[in-house]
């Protein structure tokens, strides 16, 4: 048998689908031999960054643990413990006078936001005739609210007209401008020295009062006119 010749007006198709199809494997053929190359040039340099970390281990591994030696992990105590550097706290009183508060520290006590644990906190208070009365210890518990400050151990009062206190454990309060202990109280001054199983300062240092058994010792007045 014989192929069928086409008729007249047809147009062959063999020819074409058999260009088309050599064009195909020819775009197939240049997509492989880029890849071949790619992979040629690509793999070397992963297995060569391979066994570069694989002998560089040792280092790296030492330094990760120098690493963490020198950034050690944070205790959820310490994340908690909501600590202050130097603060200061300040305010006006009831008669609008100004009084500020210092320490070398500050805590924030996380079950209760209106306790400030404080490590050596000075309070500065102005009096009525623009005097200075300052209040020193060794730890302290202030109450931002308030204006409380109850403090401890080596309590320190001063006042710039030549007095000063020495007790174990006073309260301030600073927007009424009194402190009072009842602690032994032993102060000294121009006039003597005065000694108190408790104290009580009034009226922001003006009046001072030594409660309990109390002791004063007067300066020997002199003769001679100064």
């Amino acid at each position: 048998m014989t192929d069928p010749q086409p008729t007249a007006g047809e147009t062959p198709t063999i020819g074409l689908g058999a260009r088309r199809s050599s064009g195909q494997i020819q775009r197939h053929a240049i997509r492989y031999s880029r890849f071949v190359g790619w992979a040629k040039l690509v793999l070397p340099l992963g297995a060569g960054g391979l066994l570069l970390a694989l002998a560089a281990w040792p280092y790296l591994s030492s330094g990760f643990d120098r690493l963490r030696l020198v950034f050690p992990k944070l205790d959820q105590a310490q994340v908690r413990d909501l600590r202050m550097v130097n603060p200061r706290f300040g305010g006006v009183d009831k008669e609008k006078r100004p009084f500020t508060l210092t320490a070398d520290t500050a805590r924030q006590n996380p079950e209760n936001n209106d306790l400030v644990g404080l490590e050596v906190p000075k309070a500065d208070i102005m009096t009525k005739e623009g005097a200075w009365v300052v209040v020193t210890s060794k730890t302290g518990i202030y109450q931002p609210d308030s204006h409380f400050l109850d403090m401890f151990g080596d309590v320190t009062m001063f006042h710039d007209k030549g007095y000063q206190f020495h007790t174990a454990q006073a309260r301030v309060d600073l927007d009424a401008g009194t402190a009072e202990g009842d602690q032994p109280t032993d102060g000294v001054g121009p006039a003597g020295t005065i000694n108190g199983e408790g104290f009580r300062i009034l009226k922001k240092g003006e009046t001072v009062l030594f409660t309990g058994k109390s002791k004063l010792v007067m300066n020997a007045a002199t003769s001679e006119a100064k």
